[in-house]
């Protein structure tokens, strides 16, 4: 079972995720963020500290975050992160684009 709440304050806004970050999740999140984003927030925080597993479409979601906020000077962070998604992320050395840190 994914679960998905979504917080904003002022120009950021909080994700905070559990469960799987898979095909299955990115389509419910994209819109939302998507509108955050065109509404200007500027900072994205995923909180993976209940993620179990992520996949390609899920990376992807978070590169594509990254490449939108980058061009206007955002931040992506990735707080919490398993052992295990922290070093697939290191290993496609995106963790310091994604300002990952660990549990």
């Amino acid at each position: 079972m994914n679960k998905l709440e979504m917080k904003r304050d002022g120009r950021k806004i909080g994700l905070t995720l559990e469960g799987d970050f898979t095909a299955s999740v990115v389509p419910e999140l994209k819109p939302s963020l998507q509108k955050a984003l065109q509404e200007g927030m500027m900072e994205v925080e995923f909180d993976f500290g209940k993620i179990t597993a992520i996949d390609s479409t899920g990376i992807g979601f978070l590169i594509a975050t990254y490449n939108s906020l980058s061009k206007r000077d955002g931040t992506v962070r990735v707080v919490q992160a398993s052992e295990d998604i922290f070093l697939l992320l290191q290993s496609m050395r995106l963790e310091k684009r994604l300002c990952v840190s660990k549990r």
